[in-house]
C-alpha cells in the first residue's frame, strides 16, 4: 500500500509532525544504505553530480531502495516526460490524503506534501486548457522587463557602492525583487499589496521541493501561510481575475518566481565559473538567450521531475505498475555524455542545448517557461552591460531540504 502526499491543512499539527519525521526517516535510512536517489532527496552535504555516474548504463531505468523508478538517461527521460500515462499526481491519492505516512513494511513513500494540486500538479488536460490563458497573461514586454531589471540593479549598486564596496546579493537584491515586480504587474497584484506579496512569494518558494522532500514542521507552517496569502491576494481583488486567471497568477507567483530567480542566479554562477563564457556574453550580449538555454541544461531550475503511472505500462523497456512513481533526474539527463559533448562544461556556443529536458511540456512549470526565459535573458544582458567586472564574493547558500530546485537563499557577488 502506498500512502503519500497529504495536504498539511487537513491534519493536526501532531500528525503532520509525525508524517514529516517518518518521511525524513525513510529517506535518511535509505541514504545510509547508499541509495543514490535517497541521498539526493536528503539534500544534505552531498553534491548530487557525484552520484550521477553510478546511475548511468543499463538498465536505463532502475528501481531505487525507496521503491521509486529512477532514470538519468536522456532518451528514457524524454520518453517518460512525454508519456500521457505518467501523470503529475496519483488519481487515487485523494482517498488517502488524511492518512499520514508511517514506517512499516506495507507502505512506501512517494510524494510527501500537497500544497495545491490544482495549480502545482494539474493534469495534462487542465494544463493544455490553461496554456492560452497563461500565454495571454504572462506576456511581458521585453523593453519593460529590461527597464525593471536595470532600475533594480541601479538602485542596488547605488546602495552597495556607498556602503559595502560594491557587494550585494544577486538573489535578494536583484533577481527576486525584479522578477516579483514584473510578475506582479502582469498578474494584476494591487500596488498597495506588493510588498506583502513579495514576502509571500519568497515564503512559498519551497512548494516545489515539498512534494518530494519533507520540510521541517516550521518550514511547512511558513510555506502554507505564504501560499494561502498569495491565493488570498488574487481572490481579494477584481482586476479581471476569474478562476483561471487566479490559477495563472498563483502559478506565476510560486513556480514562476522560483524558476526564474534560480535560473538567473545559476546562469550567472555558471558564467562566472567559466570566465571565457562571461567575456563572450559581454562582447556579444545578443547571446543572452543562448546563455539561458545552456543554463537550463547545465543547472535546470527544476532538477527532479516526478510522475505517477495511471496504468500498468512499459516504460523505457521496464514494466511499471499502476501507481508506481517514476522520476527523471533532469540535472543528470541534461549531462548525458551520449547526447552532450563535454557535458560538464558551460558553453554558450553549444548547438545541442535546445535538447535539454528542463521545464518540459505537460509540467506545470512549462506554463511559466516562456516568461522565465525572457526575464532571465534580460537580467543577463543588464548585468553584462552594467557590471562587466562582476565576481562572486563568498559562498553561495542553498536552501535546506531543496533537492528539486536546489534553491538559492544567498548569492553574494561584488560589482568591482
Amino acid at each position: 500500500m502506498t500512502r503519500h502526499q497529504i495536504d498539511p491543512r487537513t491534519v493536526t499539527e501532531s500528525d503532520l509532525a509525525r508524517h514529516l519525521l517518518a518521511a525524513r526517516g525513510i529517506q535518511w535510512m535509505r541514504g545510509n544504505r547508499g541509495d543514490p536517489y535517497a541521498l539526493i532527496l536528503r539534500a544534505q552535504g552531498i553534491d548530487p553530480h557525484r552520484l550521477f555516474p553510478g546511475l548511468r548504463g543499463a538498465p536505463v531505468i532502475r528501481q531505487s531502495e525507496t521503491d521509486v523508478w529512477v532514470t538519468v538517461d536522456h532518451a528514457a527521460g524524454r520518453q517518460i516526460l512525454a508519456d500521457p500515462r505518467l501523470r503529475l499526481r496519483d488519481q487515487a491519492a485523494a482517498k488517502r490524503r488524511k492518512r499520514v505516512f508511517t514506517i512499516d513494511s506495507r507502505t512506501s513513500l512517494k510524494h510527501v506534501l500537497s500544497v495545491d494540486d490544482a495549480v502545482l500538479a494539474m493534469d495534462r488536460a487542465e494544463h493544455d486548457r490553461l496554456r492560452p490563458i497563461a500565454e495571454r497573461i504572462l506576456a511581458p514586454d521585453a523593453d519593460e522587463v529590461t527597464r525593471v531589471f536595470a532600475e533594480t540593479l541601479a538602485k542596488t549598486l547605488a546602495n552597495t557602492s556607498a556602503n559595502t564596496g560594491g557587494r550585494f546579493d544577486l538573489m535578494t537584491d536583484f533577481a527576486r525583487p525584479a522578477t516579483v515586480s514584473v510578475l506582479a504587474e502582469l498578474t494584476g497584484v494591487p500596488a498597495g499589496a506588493r510588498d506583502d506579496h513579495a514576502a509571500a512569494c519568497a515564503g512559498a518558494g519551497p512548494a516545489l521541493d515539498a512534494t518530494l522532500c519533507p520540510p521541517t514542521l516550521a518550514m511547512t507552517t511558513r510555506l502554507v501561510a505564504a501560499y494561502d496569502a498569495i491565493r488570498e491576494t488574487f481572490a481579494g481583488h477584481d482586476a479581471g481575475h476569474d478562476e483561471d486567471a487566479r490559477a495563472v497568477g498563483l502559478l506565476a507567483a510560486v513556480a514562476g518566481t522560483e524558476v526564474t530567480t534560480n535560473l538567473i542566479c545559476d546562469a550567472v554562477l555558471a558564467l562566472l565559473d567559466h570566465p571565457d563564457q562571461w567575456r563572450l556574453l559581454r562582447a556579444e550580449p545578443d547571446r543572452a538567450p543562448d546563455a539561458v538555454e545552456e543554463a537550463l541544461r547545465f543547472a535546470p531550475p527544476v532538477r527532479l521531475e516526478s510522475r505517477i503511472a495511471a496504468e500498468d505500462a512499459e516504460v523505457a523497456g521496464q514494466a511499471v505498475g499502476r501507481g508506481d512513481q517514476v522520476v527523471v533526474l533532469v540535472d543528470a539527463a541534461n549531462r548525458d555524455p551520449a547526447v552532450f559533448a563535454e557535458p560538464d562544461r558551460f558553453d554558450l556556443t553549444r548547438t545541442s542545448s535546445a535538447g535539454h529536458l528542463a521545464l518540459p511540456e505537460g509540467s506545470s512549470t512549462s506554463l511559466v517557461a516562456a516568461p522565465a526565459r525572457l526575464l532571465a535573458g534580460a537580467a543577463l544582458r543588464v548585468l553584462a552591460d552594467t557590471v562587466p567586472e562582476l565576481r562572486t564574493d563568498g559562498d553561495v547558500v542553498r536552501r535546506m531540504r531543496s533537492p528539486v530546485v536546489r534553491g538559492i537563499a544567498r548569492c553574494p557577488v561584488a560589482s568591482q
